[in-house]
C-alpha cells in the first residue's frame, strides 16, 4: 500500500521515487512475481500458487500517482491499481487532513483551540515542529470523529486560524484529472473505487455510506477503461467499516476489498464469490529491501504479531 510520491521542490512529501524503482529492480532481479491485483485475486479463488507473489497499490488519486507512480512501475513491467476518490477527481472536494495541514502551516497565530465534538484542544504553535506536532495529533484524533464533527472542526479551525481554504486545493495537493487516469491506463495502471468524499464510513449515516460506495463505483466505470471490481476502505482499520458495508459492497458485484491493516490472507476465503473476502489486509509499503521481502516471506506478519501480544 502506497499513498503518495516526493516532490519536493513543491513541498510534496512522500515516497522516493528512487527507493521504489530500487526496491522494484531487486524484486526483479530475484524474479519475485509482480502481479495485479485481479490476478491476485483469482488465483487465490482458483487455488493457483502465490508464494512470492506480489499486487502493487495506491490510495486516494493525487496527481503524482499518475505523473510519477504509473511510469516508474510501468519501468519495471511491475502492474499497480490505484484507489481514487472520486469526488476529489471531479474537482467537487479535497481532504481533510490536507486542509489542516494547510491551516497549521499558515496561520500566523502561535495558538489555536480545536473543537472536536464537546472537548476543546488547545494548541501552542511557536515552532515548526510544534506545529508539526499539532497537525498529526489533530490529525489522529479527527479520524475517529464522526462525519459531521470531523468536518465542523476542520471549518471552524479555518476561521479561528484565519487561513481561508480554496474551493480547489493547492497545486501540492491536487488530484490526478480522469484524463490523467486515461493516461495512466496506457502505462499500465488499472483503477478501483476508494468512495466519493474519503469519509471513515463507520462514522457516516446509512445513506451517505451506501452513496460513498456506489456512487463511486459509479463514477469510475464511467471515466476509466477498465474499472477493478475490488473496493478500498478510506483509512482501513477495522473499525472503519462493518457488515454494512460489506453488504453493499456484495449488492455491487465487486469481488472484495481491501482493509489498510497487516493480516493474514487465508486463500480458502477466495474459493467461491458468495464466499469473498472483503477484509483484505495490506501492509504499507516502505522502500526498504529487507523490509519488503519480509513482508513477501510473511515474517513481517509474524512480528506483527508478536508486537500486537506484547501490547
Amino acid at each position: 500500500m502506497l499513498h503518495r510520491f516526493s516532490m519536493p521542490e513543491i513541498g510534496v512529501a512522500g515516497l522516493d521515487p528512487d527507493g521504489l524503482r530500487q526496491v522494484l529492480g531487486h524484486l526483479r532481479k530475484l524474479r519475485c512475481d509482480l502481479i495485479s491485483l485481479p490476478d491476485l485475486f483469482t488465483r487465490l479463488r482458483e487455488g493457483k500458487p502465490t508464494k512470492h507473489a506480489i499486487a502493487f497499490t495506491i490510495d486516494d488519486g493525487y496527481f503524482d500517482n499518475a505523473q510519477i507512480g504509473a511510469p516508474l512501475f510501468a519501468e519495471f513491467d511491475c502492474p499497480v491499481t490505484t484507489f481514487v476518490t472520486t469526488g476529489f477527481l471531479d474537482g467537487t472536494t479535497w481532504f481533510w487532513w490536507d486542509k489542516l495541514t494547510m491551516i497549521f502551516e499558515g496561520t500566523k497565530k502561535t495558538e489555536l483551540r480545536a473543537h472536536l465534538g464537546k472537548q476543546e484542544i488547545v494548541y501552542r504553535l511557536e515552532s515548526p515542529a510544534a506545529r508539526s506536532k499539532a497537525n498529526a495529533d489533530l490529525n489522529v484524533r479527527c479520524q475517529d470523529l464522526p462525519e459531521e464533527d470531523r468536518l465542523a472542526c476542520v471549518a471552524e479551525l479555518s476561521r479561528e486560524a484565519a487561513v481561508e481554504l480554496p474551493a480547489i486545493p493547492p497545486p501540492r495537493f491536487a488530484p490526478m484529472t480522469w484524463d490523467d487516469a486515461r493516461s495512466a491506463e496506457k502505462h499500465g495502471m488499472t483503477f478501483g473505487p476508494h468512495t466519493v468524499t474519503h469519509p471513515v464510513l463507520s462514522s457516516t449515516g446509512d445513506d451517505q455510506s451506501h452513496f460513498e460506495i456506489e456512487e463511486s463505483w459509479r463514477r469510475l466505470n464511467a471515466e476509466v477503461t477498465q474499472p477493478v471490481p475490488i473496493f478500498c476502505y478510506p483509512n482501513g482499520r477495522a473499525r472503519d467499516f462493518g457488515e454494512r458495508e460489506i453488504a453493499a459492497i456484495r449488492r455491487l458485484g465487486l469481488l472484495g476489498a481491501l482493509a489498510g491493516e497487516p493480516g493474514p490472507i487465508r486463500p480458502s476465503e477466495f474459493r467461491s464469490l458468495a464466499a469473498a473476502p472483503f477484509r483484505v489486509p495490506r501492509f504499507y509499503f516502505i522502500d526498504y529491501l529487507p523490509y519488503v521481502l519480509q513482508c513477501v516471506s510473511g515474517l513481517q506478519l509474524i512480528k506483527t504479531r508478536i508486537r500486537g501480544a506484547a501490547a
